[in-house]
């Protein structure tokens, strides 16, 4: 399905480890409703700059605090329980983990029906949302979440540059780290990217797979064993998400790889998804040879206009031009695959 973006008006400044609220005044000095919002953890670069794009499109809407959950499920369950305790007038939550969905859902349904907006994680359970008549997801369109587009860049990028055939096998040897087990994109990323590349004819030779967790620090410690292991035998490095390509990047030219960028005597091409500011930079500089844009402010300008509607008794799309998935509940905001050629899409959406 198409989904027009929308709303693409805020810019995300400064990523800091804590996130401010919003202000809890309008103008005339009413309180403004509360919108209750939390990520699953802050050490996930793409969820914070959600949960900052959340925080600046409630300025005048909404009086929020976005919520760390810590990685802890039992932590983010308090978490909600004290915005219910407090009166917020919505949910607005990346899950920890997704089975506990029922259990947020009750709690919102306790509360006196109060909306609730799942986002970033998506919960698969579709006939636990239909349940519930106030509940919506607001995700990056599913499917392999992004690694199809991944998969095409890389498969470009090879067959525009025989030299990445370093030992003229005609096959490609990969490093490919993987996200969080328990997240919804982690497998259909790791499995998609393959397909798209196999897909376009290029036989894959998988040195080393596994899970860096979303963290650019255990990426890099992966990658440090991995770069002293293979060396120049790496084709190509690809990441799930941005914050391990920039872990597998910080390792690599630690060893001599990528200083110089594309004009290095020794090059690994990286790849990863998000397309963050961090990222933009090193695509840049030719360090990293691509990511996949997954646009978090119009995710968070969406999920506040969406949560405003419901507050309101309105219809949940009500003046938005966007539309829900048949079935999922959810508006699904588009990928787009980010190049050097064309950086300023991502750049835009940042207000660069």
């Amino acid at each position: 399905m198409h989904i027009k973006k929308l709303f693409i008006v805020l810019a995300i400044v400064c990523f800091s480890a804590s996130l401010s609220f919003a202000n809890g005044t309008q103008e005339g000095g009413e309180e403004l409703p509360i919108l209750g919002a939390g990520i699953y953890s802050a050490t996930d670069n793409f969820n914070s700059f959600i949960g900052k794009a959340i925080v600046k499109a409630s300025n005048g809407v909404f009086d929020t605090n976005i919520d760390d959950g810590q990685f802890d499920q039992a932590n983010q369950n308090n978490q909600i329980d004290t915005m219910l305790a407090k009166g917020a007038s919505c949910i607005a939550i990346s899950l920890v983990d997704i089975t506990a969905a029922g259990n947020v859902i009750q709690k919102c349904k306790d509360a006196g029906d109060i909306p609730i907006i799942f986002f970033n994680k998506e919960v698969t359970d579709q006939e636990l949302l239909a349940s519930y008549g106030k509940c919506y997801q607001v995700t990056s369109t599913g499917g392999t979440y992004g690694a199809d587009i991944q998969g095409q860049l890389v498969a470009e990028y090879w067959m525009a540059h025989p030299e990445a055939d370093k030992n003229s096998d005609g096959k490609m040897q990969i490093i490919n780290l993987m996200g969080d087990p328990g997240h919804t994109a982690s497998m259909p990323r790791s499995n998609g990217v393959k397909d798209a590349i196999t897909s376009a004819g290029i036989e894959l030779d998988i040195l080393e797979e596994d899970t860096g967790m979303w963290d650019t620090a255990k990426a890099k410690e992966k990658m440090d064993a991995w770069i002293s292991k293979f060396g120049n035998e790496i084709e190509f490095i690809i990441c799930a998400n941005d914050a391990m390509a920039l872990g597998s990047l910080a390792s690599i030219e630690a060893a001599g790889f990528n200083i110089s960028g594309t004009d290095s005597e020794k090059y690994i091409p990286v790849i990863g998804i998000d397309a963050l500011p961090e990222m933009l930079s090193k695509i840049e500089s030719g360090e990293v040879m691509g990511s996949v844009l997954q646009d978090a402010t119009t995710q968070g300008t969406t999920i506040v206009k969406m949560a405003s509607n419901l507050v309101a008794g309105k219809d949940v799309l009500d003046g938005m031009s966007v539309e829900l998935e048949a079935g999922a509940k959810a508006v699904r905001v588009p990928y787009t695959g980010i190049t050097k050629e064309n950086i300023s899409t991502a750049e835009e959406c940042y207000g660069n």
